[in-house]
């Protein structure tokens, strides 16, 4: 078997390829799984796929073949880089993947009759010997085609992990003809040349229905950019064309910020009020009626609370709540060790990346409102509460204080740190029930002033709640 000719990678490529691992991975070099990436690794990985005329070469070379018949990209490392392959392979294309560099593949392997798994390079990233750099991944301001600058090529807007490349000679059923496409190299979704602009007219991967809004929407180069940054990147002003689709984002507001409704799941139980608003709970041998509460909310609900937490990422994960975060972070996250964790999650919430979440509580992002108890003879005692929305049972919570302080100091407001795993869940969920349904929602107690009675009232009522529990 022939020795693959390695072409050298162009030092722009090189440089683009660095900065992207940099960007949507982590800063290079960087630690991940007990490898250290380094640029060095990325250029010679991309080299040894270049090598190969179906750009794509096997993880692993199999036992008990002769190496020149089947030999993988483990060894071809071993070999060029003196790096134990069968660490390193799985680390540095999971790293690739992830940038979009690359994508994982199957390959047929005629010499032993087998499939094996592959990675493959993707073609925005390979070249040739007449090559310099490939138009699509060229740098912001290097060159420019059909009048239209090229620099929003660098992210594609909708996956924000592939690259846009121009393909010339590929027709879409059902659209007009163009003289070229643009294509992702990640998530398949592609534009044509509207004018000065261009129209997005399938997602081929990406089933998130946020992206669909998107979808038959004509913005030029910038707005795209624009949109491939993220929110907060700044304001989306639409074209004239794409202002009047109803897929689109309405004008003046950031991608991915529209206001979203508070869905609430169906309540296993219901029940009938009174005429005075109580709620009468049939529990076995007896009747409980819980009284309304009257509440007194200040403004509405806010969201990302969470973001206004002000120990750093590193400090959060020495907590042996978050050990099991330790690992993910350090291999992916690691150069916003520093940073407030606050910060952070609401960097990956902007992102859409659904690792913030394993930081929260189940319903530390939730919407929080601020509220007190108003007057009422119940304030000053001990007892049960109830949680309702539509004469729903939703939650219920023994009050082992005074009425008033487990409303005004306890649920009627939610504190940053609260949102967190170690946090306070309940806190948080009584609180979102109460303040994002303020109309339809209701605080109903029975009042009980010894403990016992209280905590055998409260198991009554779990049960009565979630009877399948």
């Amino acid at each position: 078997m022939a020795q693959p000719q390695y072409l050298p990678i162009a030092p722009e490529l090189f440089a683009h390829a660095c900065d992207t691992v940099t960007k949507r991975v982590s800063q290079l070099p960087f630690l991940r799984g007990g490898v250290n990436v380094t640029g060095e690794l990325v250029g010679v990985v991309m080299e040894c796929l270049n090598a190969e005329p179906t750009r794509a070469l096997a993880l692993t070379t199999p036992k008990g073949v002769d190496a020149s018949v089947a030999r993988g990209l483990d060894l071809i490392l071993e070999e060029r880089l003196d790096l134990s392959g069968k660490t390193v392979v799985p680390v540095i294309t999971e790293v690739l993947c992830s940038a979009g560099i690359t994508e994982m593949t199957d390959i047929a392997d005629r010499q032993i009759r087998k499939t094996r798994r592959a990675v493959h390079l993707l073609p925005a990233w390979t070249w040739h010997i007449a090559s310099t750099m490939a138009p699509s991944v060229r740098l912001g301001g290097v060159g420019a085609d059909a009048g239209a600058s090229l620099s929003w090529l660098d992210t594609c807007p909708i996956c924000r992990t592939g690259i846009l490349e121009r393909v010339t000679g590929k027709q879409l059923f059902g659209i007009p003809h163009t003289d070229f496409i643009i294509e992702c190299s990640h998530c398949g979704a592609k534009f044509i040349p509207v004018g000065p602009a261009f129209r997005l007219v399938s997602i081929a991967k990406i089933s998130d229905p946020l992206w669909k809004r998107y979808l038959d929407k004509t913005n030029t180069p910038e707005i795209w950019a624009t949109i491939a940054r993220g929110p907060g990147s700044g304001t989306i002003r639409s074209s004239s064309r794409s202002s009047t689709s109803k897929q689109g984002v309405a004008l003046g507001k950031p991608a991915g910020h529209e206001p979203t409704p508070h869905v609430l799941p169906p309540a296993s139980v219901t029940v009938t009020a009174l005429k005075d608003g109580s709620l009468a709970i049939p529990l076995p041998g007896k009747n409980l009626y819980f009284r309304p509460i009257p509440l007194k909310f200040t403004g509405g609900a806010k969201e990302d609370t969470f973001t206004r937490i002000q120990k750093s990422l590193e400090e959060v994960l020495q907590e042996p709540a978050f050990e099991h975060l330790r690992d993910p972070v350090n291999a992916k996250y690691s150069r916003y060790l520093p940073m407030k964790i606050g910060l952070f999650l609401g960097h990956l919430k902007e992102r859409f990346d659904p690792f913030y979440r394993e930081f929260l509580n189940p319903f530390g992002d939730e919407k929080f409102g601020s509220f007190r108890t108003g007057d009422s003879g119940e304030t000053e005692k001990r007892g049960v509460l109830i949680v309702a929305v539509n004469r729903g049972l939703y939650h219920v919570a023994d009050s082992s204080e005074p009425l008033y302080h487990t409303i005004n100091n306890h649920f009627g407001r939610v504190g940053p740190d609260d949102c967190l795993l170690t946090g306070d869940p309940a806190r948080c969920r009584v609180n979102a029930l109460l303040s994002n349904n303020q109309k339809e929602a209701g605080l109903f107690f029975y009042s009980s002033e010894r403990e016992a009675d209280r905590l055998t009232l409260v198991q009554s009522v779990e049960t009565f709640i979630r009877p399948n529990a």
